[in-house]
């Protein structure tokens, strides 16, 4: 694997979508998957890309000095010429770091974190009226710049949302720098810089690899396993390190394929960069059907094998939980970091309601909290993310925790879906909601939708398994209740876990996304206007509509429990 990631890295050091190494780099994995025995299909398609190209920042108040920045990705070119403008600091760049403060026509310096992430943060300024963002990198005394780009949309825009795209200037500087301004701005000086920031916005075609395993043909069922191909130079541990755990994966899986249940797809996600998890969106709009139907979990393989780090992290689907916790059953809690999963990176499978996991060795709280929020090391996305910055005993561990969860997975008889967490989770966020918030919103169909569903639900799933215990269990009984499981998940991730419908993507970074129901983020808005006001009726009609969403998809869920019992006890 150590191999393969100087290859790759040496060979085809600048991977970013719509570029020759890019398309050089996709038949190079492709290759290897035929060599290992898979059906390959090397995809193509047009995606909406940007390419970085040049930028300049030159302090003009209240000292001249120049800042050393790289453009974004998806912005709106200066020319040339540049443009003078005023900087005013924002913090994380979030809703509520805007309070009392005017960008009107400024460009604001926020702080690289994922809370929320950068396409969020530059589509938070645009709607407060700024005319550019400039981003300082997490970290501490390193002089890097993380490269960047600010497409809010979330895979290719549609005639509806391509208008949402931030129309921004946009640069990345060292965290050195960005201190520095932020310390100039926090004295009450005023700083004035001149930026050239050049970049195009268009649309490419791009490559991305797929490749199947046919298992021993118990099942239709499958596993989707994706890495993205795409990455800023030299891009070692974002992403060559995760595509040489795919790889590996693909080898060892494909020699024992007469042993596997399900049928495994691995896809290399291309537009994950700049075009926001353009690739994984592109897959599921044109398999919609067969993802829906026989998709059982969707895994995202990014940043293994990070030198440094000590920390197994499971983010999972919360139907997944309790197996995702029984296949690392040797490590202590003290040793692992078991998160639910929100909807971020490339999990583009969250709305149709496919269960999703992300795991890596990680860093420890305390590394992240000293590196200012680098999750994945003050490196990432920077020209300083070389070999030197993988371990091959950690890459290793990496590869085998994921080779033994997809093992066990794909040869569960039964979906190992329990859906005892969802609903834990369920009843910790929205009862106190609907409780809060009663005397705006009547939630009497929704309370009574819910319980109902999660009765259904577990009771047919604490029945069913006293019931598969036995032996002698027909195959289409497991398959029937296999169907109904997915059914479940299906319907709970889509009202529980998205924004958007499950025929569309969420914004990339939606900061509704952070809320524990993000279809009622905006219920603490109701309490912030008169219920005579313009804005108190917008929000109730619009949480109304949200909440009837909901009941909707219990409603639907409750009826296929019915139908199922009916099955279950003939």
């Amino acid at each position: 694997m150590f191999d393969r990631i100087k290859y790759m890295t040496e060979n085809f050091p600048y991977r970013l979508a719509g570029s020759e190494t890019e398309h050089r780099a996709s038949i190079y994995v492709t290759e290897v998957m035929r060599d290992y025995g898979l059906e390959v299909e090397n995809l193509e398609f047009n995606t909406y890309n940007s390419n970085p190209i040049t930028s300049s920042v030159k302090v003009l108040m209240p000292e001249e000095y120049e800042i050393d920045s790289i453009p974004c990705g998806h912005i709106r070119t200066t020319g040339e010429e540049g443009v003078d403008v005023e900087v005013i600091y924002v913090g994380s760049g979030g809703e509520k770091d805007y309070a009392d403060i005017d960008v009107t026509g400024k460009m604001v310096l926020v702080e690289v974190s994922y809370a929320p992430p950068v396409p969020e943060k530059a589509r938070i300024a645009a709607s407060k009226g700024a005319i550019g963002i400039m981003a300082m990198n997490w970290g501490n005394d390193e002089e890097v710049i993380c490269h960047r780009a600010i497409k809010s949309v979330w895979g290719n825009p549609t005639p509806e949302n391509f208008d949402e795209i931030p129309d921004l200037i946009g640069v990345g500087i060292t965290r050195g720098a960005g201190l520095r301004l932020k310390e100039t701005l926090q004295s009450g000086k005023k700083v004035i810089a001149h930026v050239v920031a050049i970049a195009d916005r268009t649309w490419s075609k791009v490559h991305q690899p797929h490749g199947i395993i046919r298992g021993n043909g118990k099942s239709k069922e499958f596993m989707l396993i994706a890495s993205h191909l795409d990455a800023w130079e030299p891009g070692v541990t974002c992403n060559a390190t995760g595509n040489a755990t795919a790889l590996e994966l693909c080898r060892i899986l494909s020699a024992h394929r007469n042993e596997l249940n399900r049928d495994v797809h691995f896809v290399f996600w291309n537009g994950h960069e700049i075009a926001e998890a353009a690739g994984s969106t592109w897959f599921l709009d044109h398999n919609w059907d067969e993802i829906n139907k026989n998709c059982i979990a969707y895994m995202h393989i990014d940043s293994t094998g990070v030198r440094d780090t000590k920390l197994l992290e499971i983010k999972i689907g919360d139907e997944l939980y309790a197996f995702a916790r029984n296949n690392v059953s040797y490590l202590s809690d003290e040793d692992l970091r078991l998160m639910t999963l929100k909807k971020i990176g490339d999990m583009s499978y969250m709305g149709i309601g496919v269960p999703g996991i992300c795991q890596r060795i990680s860093f420890t709280d305390e590394d992240i909290k000293a590196a200012h929020g680098a999750t994945l090391g003050w490196w990432n996305h920077t020209i300083e993310d070389g070999v030197d910055k993988c371990d091959p005993d950690i890459l290793y561990k990496d590869t085998c925790i994921h080779l033994e969860f997809i093992y066990n997975l794909l040869n569960s008889d039964i979906l190992p879906y329990d859906f005892s967490k969802n609903f834990e989770l369920i009843d910790a966020n929205l009862l106190p909601l609907m409780e809060r918030y009663k005397s705006h919103l009547n939630f009497r169909d929704l309370e009574k939708e819910y319980l109902e569903a999660k009765e259904n639900v577990l009771g047919i799933q604490k029945t069913a398994k006293a019931l598969f215990d036995s032996e002698g269990t027909e195959r289409e009984s497991i398959s029937d209740y296999n169907d109904f499981l997915k059914i479940c998940s299906r319907s709970l991730s889509n009202i529980f876990k998205t924004y958007a419908s499950k025929y569309e993507q969420d914004r990339y970074g939606h900061s509704n996304l952070s809320s524990p129901v993000p279809l009622l983020a905006d219920l603490p808005r109701l309490d912030e206007f008169d219920k005579d006001s313009l804005e108190y009726g917008l929000y109730e009609t619009l949480l109304v509509r949200n909440m009837n969403r909901i009941i909707d998809g219990l409603q639907a869920l409750n009826k296929f429990a019915e139908l199922y019992r009916r099955i279950l006890f003939q």
